[in-house]
């Protein structure tokens, strides 16, 4: 009887174990998916019933993806603050093969809006592109993709590629430019 008993419980935990085990799932690598309306979007705006469709005008070339995202003062979306509060809504599970976007339009210099979603791309020479950004320019108006795969367990990467750019440069010019004023004040150029 007691080793009918034994037998029963080992069963009983080994059972429960499985099942925690197959419940609980490993870090996924995730990247955001929404659309930032844009720096002519603020919190005095209407925009709490608007669509995708409202948002491009019902062009097809622009990707939109719900949630649609406004900042208090229209000035880029706070990242972080959408990963801690919304992360299952503004964002999305990265497939083996798919990169993270971030797909910003600019018209004379200045940015209009930008979306960032789960994405497959490739090059001119039908590469998979897995990071970097592209261009294209067309009179005023500019379209910037940045392309980079989230870590499982990370927070989303498609937004930090053109912010790590942007602090590597400044880390470069940090570095360079007192090495730079040194090499100036040994050779005594003069430039007019």
């Amino acid at each position: 009887m007691f080793r009918n008993n034994c037998f029963i419980v080992v069963s009983f935990t080994l059972s429960f174990a499985v099942l925690l085990g197959a419940q609980s799932t490993a870090p996924v690598a995730r990247c955001f998916q929404f659309t930032w309306l844009g720096p002519r979007w603020n919190n005095e705006s209407t925009f709490l019933n608007a669509t995708c469709q409202d948002a491009t005008n019902l062009n097809k070339e622009v990707p939109c993806f719900e949630p649609l995202v406004v900042s208090l003062d229209g000035s880029w979306p706070d990242v972080e603050y959408i990963w801690r509060n919304h992360a299952e809504n503004a964002s999305c599970i990265l497939a083996a093969n798919d990169v993270c976007a971030q797909h910003t339009y600019y018209f004379d210099g200045k940015v209009d809006n930008s979306s960032y979603l789960c994405t497959r791309a490739v090059n001119e020479h039908g590469d998979a592109i897995t990071s970097g950004c592209y261009e294209d320019r067309q009179g005023s108006f500019v379209t910037r993709t940045c392309f980079c795969r989230s870590r499982p367990g990370a927070v989303p990467c498609n937004n930090a590629v053109v912010t790590n750019l942007n602090l590597f440069l400044l880390i470069v010019t940090a570095l360079i430019w007192p090495m730079n004023s040194e090499l100036r004040k040994h050779n005594a150029i003069s430039i007019f």
